[in-house]
């Protein structure tokens, strides 16, 4: 399991999982993923959506990947209760804003975006997320955008930097970037660790997850 690198304001468990993980340690699916930017409460049912949260204690929740990027987040909302989230972000995602609406859920209840912990977890990395120009066209139209998440790959077709992508939204956002606990590994290049569905690996997935301990 590889640990986000960051303290969280209150005991939880947290995690990426890996090929050498047991699925004991995972949680059940509560989400039926969409790669768009719904971000819902755990209810114990299965629903719609890329984003999923709880302020429940021992609740373990998460979202499954194997190449879009995970992202974990904690913090306190109102009268100090611990909340936290998992969130789904492909190109799309990120693009829809689907960090933006987990931030959102997260100040609707009363939480302080610079007081969040958050951390973006193994996906495919700029190295090898080869994409189309429509791709950057539409990246481009995010407030957060910047010319360098944008790089020319060895087959002269353009490379984006989604890790970097969701970090200059969630700086855009009040995040603040000495809470954030990253984990940059690249799917493509960890095949003894990590799926990728890229590289072929369609039926299987990684999980990113969190729990409020009791």
């Amino acid at each position: 399991m590889l640990v986000p690198q960051t303290a969280p304001p209150f005991p939880l468990a947290w995690g990426f999982s890996t090929k050498l993980d047991a699925d004991e340690f995972l949680p059940r699916p509560q989400l039926s993923q969409v790669h768009g930017c719904g971000v819902v409460e755990a209810i114990g049912a299965r629903q719609e959506g890329d984003g999923i949260w709880t302020d429940k204690r021992g609740l373990r929740i998460g979202v499954r990947v194997a190449d879009c990027v995970p992202i974990l987040l904690a913090g306190l909302v109102s009268e100090g209760r611990p909340w936290v989230a998992a969130l789904h972000a492909g190109w799309r995602g990120a693009v829809s804003g689907i960090l933006r609406c987990g931030v959102r859920s997260f100040q609707e209840l009363g939480g302080d975006p610079s007081r969040l912990v958050f951390s973006f977890g193994p996906a495919i990395q700029a190295c090898h997320f080869e994409v189309g120009e429509e791709v950057i066209t539409t990246a481009k139209t995010d407030a957060a955008w910047r010319d360098d998440l944008r790089t020319e790959g060895p087959s002269g077709r353009p490379h984006l930097d989604l890790h970097g992508f969701l970090r200059a939204q969630a700086l855009d956002l009040g995040l603040d970037l000495s809470r954030d606990g990253s984990v940059p590994l690249c799917t493509m290049c960890q095949t003894d660790l990590l799926w990728s569905y890229r590289r072929g690996d369609t039926k299987v997935r990684q999980w990113g997850w969190v729990e409020i301990l009791a």
